[in-house]
């Protein structure tokens, strides 16, 4: 029997307490329900009996019943309720933190929408089974037995003939929930290549828009909406439409024929009319778990097949890394035969450097020839396996060093850098501690000190710095960057949004402040800047590769 795995039960591990409770008060809300129910039979078979003593006995019980089934029912919602929030969101917050640790090339497979969707919806499905769903497929079984139970009590024909009734739709509903279930997951995956269809068309405005292309991409949306979503909708909505009408044959039909069998059975005095009444409720007890009990058996295969889904987040890749600690950078190599991408496109062709503690590398070349995916490489982003490509820091080969304890020393800042709604203080501590001089030394060295004098610190800037300038943004990364001073440096057009006068200012800032605390500097920059200082600073060694 599949099963599920175990880092998505030790998920629910700290939920099982509640989940006992739940259960628990379960178990009460049934007792009391059928306690008040056979109360009440033998209320109504009191008042035939003319005894005022005994029907008031009765009253007075049911009363009781009323009040423990009210509040056991309001403390078992409560528990069923945050069980079905909380664990959802147990599940995210698990699958956000996996999928965060997951390699680069990981992201560079599934687009964010899609790992949303992994972690959101998909999810979903597993924590409504891994929660509550077992909860409830136990509830209701008790329910269905307990009902059988008194039915017996009663009468053994009329049990018979209902049992067979039920036994008969729970056939019926259980193939047909079964149906419904591989149908419903057809559907979910259709949504998804959907909306990623959605994203992609959106991505692809520009040119839509300017070759009037709009007709086209609708159609294309419409064709695979009409061929598949509404496909598989279309065919859902009829298994439900059957599933329904089983539904309404419980709540319509069955009680009917109760009511004809009963009422017979009471004129030859083999039934009495509380007995009757008991019945007929019972078998309105019934209708939920008839239909409910497939539904959930369902509901855990739906929910293991949504683990398979998300496996690419649950699996953990198996690498070892010999090297979990790094000295201080001494020497940084770097050697490249070639470096293929899946599409067969070949860069970096015989490049080879070796930089120093301190030092400085200028990459040069024409646009797309591999400047920004050498950083890249470097930064681990791109995978080095099965390519003829070597990196070694301090002599160890980099793919053999533990990535956190690399990222200490190695460090890039993109052209453009991730900014977060968030104060300009935590976009560039990330939530970490540093002192104030420190912080206060980045500010100045990124040219972010007459930003940070107007706006202060607190500012809250918006989701990708909206609220910003490029060039803004661009230094609230340098900021981040350099508050870490790494033993390497990367910095990919660090002044391609900044006016001429922060360029200038800019530059003689980031080249002393790397001078200062001996940090190397890898650098993509189109203009001058940066090379007229370490001309200066080293005369005759520009420090230059061309890729």
């Amino acid at each position: 029997m599949k099963k599920f795995r175990a880092e998505i039960n030790n998920i629910f591990k700290p939920l099982k307490k509640k989940q006992a409770l739940t259960m628990l008060f379960s178990a009460g809300v049934i007792a009391f329900r059928f306690l008040l129910l056979i109360e009440i039979q033998e209320l109504v078979d009191s008042i035939s009996q003319e005894n005022f003593d005994i029907t008031m006995g009765h009253i007075k019980k049911c009363l009781v019943f009323i009040v423990i089934f009210f509040a056991a029912n309001c403390i078992f919602q409560y528990f069923f309720r945050t069980l079905m929030y909380t664990s959802h969101y147990a599940l995210i917050k698990s699958f956000f933190g996996d999928s965060l640790k997951k390699e680069y090339a990981f992201h560079e497979k599934y687009t964010s929408s899609v790992a949303l969707s992994m972690i959101k919806d998909d999810s979903k499905f597993i924590s409504d089974w891994k929660s509550f769903g077992l909860i409830t497929l136990i509830f209701n079984v008790v329910t269905l037995v307990a009902a059988f139970g008194i039915m017996l009590r009663y009468n053994i024909l009329i049990t018979v003939i209902i049992l067979g009734c039920v036994v008969l739709c729970f056939v019926l509903t259980h193939f047909i929930s079964n149906v419904i279930g591989t149908k419903t997951y057809n559907l979910q995956m259709a949504n998804s290549n959907m909306n990623q269809k959605i994203i992609d068309y959106l991505n692809g405005i520009k040119d839509i828009k300017q070759y009037k292309k709009e007709g086209f991409f609708k159609k294309r949306l419409a064709d695979y909406i009409d061929g598949t979503t509404y496909k598989y909708s279309r065919s859902l909505s009829a298994y439900y439409s059957i599933f329904v009408s089983i539904y309404a044959v419980l709540t319509i039909a069955l009680p009917i024929l109760v009511i004809l069998i009963g009422s017979i059975m009471i004129l030859n005095g083999q039934f009495t009319i509380g007995q009757l009444m008991a019945t007929y409720a019972l078998v309105g007890v019934l209708q939920e778990p008839v239909l409910n009990i497939p539904e959930y058996i369902n509901q855990r295969r739906q929910a293991l097949a949504m683990q398979d889904k998300i496996m690419p987040i649950l699996e953990k890749e198996k690498q070892d890394y010999s090297t979990d600690h790094l000295a201080p950078l001494q020497t940084f190599s770097f050697h490249s035969d070639a470096y293929t991408f899946q599409d067969g496109k070949s860069i970096l062709e015989h490049v080879d450097f070796e930089l120093e503690r301190g030092g400085h590398l200028i990459l040069r070349g024409e646009s797309g020839r591999g400047k920004s995916s050498l950083i890249n490489i470097i930064s681990g982003f791109y995978s080095i396996k099965g390519q003829p490509v070597q990196m070694q820091y301090n002599g160890i080969p980099v793919e053999n060093i533990q990535p956190q304890a690399y990222y200490d020393h190695v460090l890039q800042a993109p052209q453009m850098p991730y900014i977060f709604r968030d104060t300009v203080l935590n976009n560039i501590t990330l939530g970490e501690s540093y002192s104030e001089d420190a912080i206060r030394e980045v500010i100045q060295m990124s040219g972010l000190t007459e930003f940070v004098k107007s706006k202060g610190m607190d500012y809250l800037l918006e989701q990708n710095g909206e609220n910003i300038s490029g060039g803004q943004k661009q230094r609230v990364g340098l900021a981040r960057v350099l508050l870490r001073k790494p033993d390497l440096l990367m910095l990919d057009e660090p002044t391609s949004a900044l006016d001429a006068e922060l360029v200038s200012t800019v530059t003689e800032n980031v080249v002393s402040y790397c001078e200062r605390y001996g940090i190397a500097l890898i650098l993509i920059s189109h203009n001058d800047s940066f090379e007229r200082y370490y001309e200066m600073i080293q005369p005759g060694n520009k420090g230059e590769i061309f890729v």
